[in-house]
């Protein structure tokens, strides 16, 4: 009687869990200093109350002159009536609500609502950059968290931004000044511009951007590294078996 040989096969092989190359892993941990840039970037906006700026006249003197200084929430009147400065300090919600009406409300709280939710977003982009970098292994739910927080931190900051720019030449570019004080002559006409606060944000807006290209071109890498390392198919291991 033939007795057939034992079948021999090569030794199994063992699929390896893909890790994310130390230079991958080092541009998605650059996103996280950005991320803290644009915070940082953020959080001296919404504090400084140089959003406006504008230089007031009165009319009917040549020695009386005023600065007016505009936060998100709070401003500043400061009027020279010829005698010395007086300095009135005043809530930007009750000045939009009451000099220029609903429209002037709305964009106000868009350009609040946006840059806060950025700066919540940004925040998110930071802690999703470290946990992320701090894994070897290649987890499609964080980078995918990573790129949604940039990009929703940009798109908050862009309505910010814009509402702003809207609400200062529809309304600020005319008139930064309460009615008391055109009543006694006071005009700004022309006299306003645009704050380093308001500029915070388009840099930080810039910033986040640059996070979503290099965690774009992060993710372009990760894929090539994957179609590179990824081990042979189940055919071609069966080739390997040998039948007698």
């Amino acid at each position: 009687m033939v007795k057939s040989a034992p079948l021999l096969s090569l030794p199994p092989v063992h699929t390896s869990v893909i890790k994310m190359s130390m230079r991958t892993r080092a541009l998605v941990f650059s996103t996280f200093f950005g991320s803290c840039l644009a915070i940082g970037l953020l959080l001296v906006s919404l504090t400084t109350n140089h959003w406006v700026r504008a230089s007031t006249q009165r009319s009917n003197s040549t020695e009386a002159h005023g600065e007016v200084n505009f936060g998100l929430f709070n401003g500043n009147h400061d009027l020279n009536f010829g005698v010395g400065w007086r300095s009135n300090p005043f809530n930007v919600y009750t000045f939009v609500r009451t000099e220029n009406g609903d429209t002037s409300f709305w964009l106000w709280l868009f350009t609040t609502l946006g840059t806060g939710f950025g700066l919540l977003a940004c925040a998110v982009a930071a802690i999703a950059a470290v946990l992320k970098s701090a894994s070897a292994a290649k987890r499609g739910g964080t980078m995918a968290l990573l790129l949604v927080a940039n990009v929703s931190a940009a798109g908050a900051q862009v309505v910010a931004f814009v509402s702003w720019l809207v609400q200062f030449y529809q309304y600020f570019i005319h008139n930064v000044l309460l009615t008391e004080h055109q009543q006694q002559h006071w005009y700004s006409t022309g006299m306003a511009y645009l704050g380093y606060s308001f500029y915070l944000v388009v840099i930080s807006t810039i910033v986040v951007l640059l996070n979503i290209i290099i965690l774009l071109y992060a993710k372009r890498r990760e894929l090539h590294d994957r179609r590179r390392l990824e081990p042979p198919g189940e055919d071609k291991n069966q080739a390997g078996i040998m039948l007698y």
